[in-house]
């Protein structure tokens, strides 16, 4: 997921055909599964805005052409046990947003990391290290890649969730949804029903393509049945204001361990 610039928004809700009141997927679903077990120290926050860095993954791996978006399985390791050592906790989406909107335990230092696309390096390279420190994750997945060549497979897809994984929906095509003529029915609802249908297990939050987002599709996808969406942003704080596009922290492959304390503080690097 790469940002862009902002495309022509739509101005009013679907036609009834289209609208996703008429396809609920799954209400009122149980996500407490999907929550990490509180420990010791672990402290009860209330209801209201909140400060957790979300960061931003795309691949795990290298690339000269398109550096930006790859770090590297070295720089990658010393993030995560950079992480650890700086006391962080690492939490799904599902306990932000339950922090948000009603209260709950969170670890003195949380921090949520999240992956976009669903490339094959995720399983193979982050989940691995991850899984040293104890750490969870929570992966966007477009739907119309599952088991296509580098990209993860349903059955890589069910031990991140046996590991304490939450799958989120990235679409179905990673369409730029702000664009004339998108079949958002496709796109948000059915991506949605295709994914809880494959693995057993709800989603419950979604991941605009490109980042590009407005308050008509904020409300089509809290509509669809969603309890959260994502975007890329600046900030670490979050609201219910917010919910339906919480701003994540990209990390970049040129990053060195400055830079990545940097962005968890708050800053930008240069």
């Amino acid at each position: 997921m790469t940002p862009s610039a902002p495309a022509t928004a739509h101005t009013s809700l679907p036609k009834a055909s289209n609208t996703p009141q008429i396809v609920n997927p799954s209400p009122a679903v149980d996500d407490r599964h999907l929550v990490a077990t509180p420990t010791r120290g672990w402290e009860y926050h209330p209801p209201g805005e909140i400060s957790v860095p979300i960061l931003l993954y795309h691949h795990i791996g290298e690339s000269q052409a398109h550096p930006r978006y790859f770090v590297s399985p070295q720089q990658f390791k010393a993030q995560m046990s950079s992480l650890w050592k700086w006391g962080y906790t690492t939490i799904p989406i599902s306990l932000l947003v339950r922090a948000i909107q009603e209260g709950a335990e969170l670890p003195p230092k949380p921090v949520v990391i999240t992956f976009d696309d669903g490339y094959r390096e995720v399983y193979q390279e982050a989940l691995p290290v991850m899984e040293q420190y104890g750490f969870v994750g929570t992966l966007y997945v477009i739907q119309d890649q599952v088991g296509v060549s580098g990209y993860l497979n349903a059955d890589q897809l069910r031990k991140l969730i046996e590991s304490g994984w939450e799958i989120g929906s990235h679409s179905k095509t990673h369409a730029n949804l702000r664009k004339a003529g998108v079949n958002l029915v496709e796109e948000v609802i059915n991506s949605r029903l295709a994914l809880e249908s494959l693995l057993s297990t709800p989603v419950l939050t979604f991941s605009y393509p490109y980042g590009s987002a407005s308050p008509y599709l904020k409300e089509y996808v809290q509509q669809a049945g969603y309890t959260s969406a994502v975007g890329v942003g600046t900030l670490s704080r979050h609201s219910r204001n917010t919910a339906y596009y919480l701003s994540r922290l990209e990390v970049r492959g040129g990053y060195d361990l400055l830079d990545f304390s940097r962005l968890l503080r708050g800053e930008n690097p240069p």
